[in-house]
């Protein structure tokens, strides 16, 4: 059976996956980049359901370095840079294992504009985007019937 990691700092996508795609995978969770990395060294993973914010995550938990993103982008401002970090934290993250050496199919529930998912390919390879939790689209997107 093929594995699906389910990266997000929620249980929701989790429980979606298991209730609508547990008979095409075992599902598997991490709440960080760290843990994705642990899980995949662990278990492996054959594709990835990712959330794209995590606005429940503890700063201390996210994947990018809050000062110097404050000041790159935000003039300084820490408050703007966390929120661009949540906000970003699923493209962070999968940048993250993309840099490690897993190129799995990634999946985002999230309605892209074409230019962003087009971006987010060229930079990360085998990204998917669906706008909502649609199991059928789900497994389309990972290449699936």
């Amino acid at each position: 059976m093929r594995t699906l990691l389910v990266i997000e700092d929620g249980t929701e996508y989790r429980e979606f996956a298991q209730l609508f795609l547990g008979p095409d995978f075992a599902v598997r969770s991490a709440v960080s980049a760290d843990e994705a990395l642990a899980e995949i060294a662990r278990h492996g993973a054959d594709a990835l359901l990712i959330d794209l914010r995590f606005d429940r995550a503890p700063p201390e938990a996210l994947t990018g370095d809050l000062d110097a993103t404050a000041k790159r982008l935000f003039a300084g401002d820490r408050a703007r840079a966390l929120r661009y970090l949540q906000d970003q934290q699923g493209a962070l993250i999968l940048a993250r294992l993309r840099a490690a050496g897993h190129a799995q199919p990634a999946v985002f529930v999230h309605d892209f504009p074409p230019r962003r998912l087009d971006n987010l390919r060229k930079l990360y390879g085998a990204v998917q985007a669906v706008p909502s939790f649609d199991a059928a689209a789900i497994r389309a997107a990972l290449g699936m019937k």
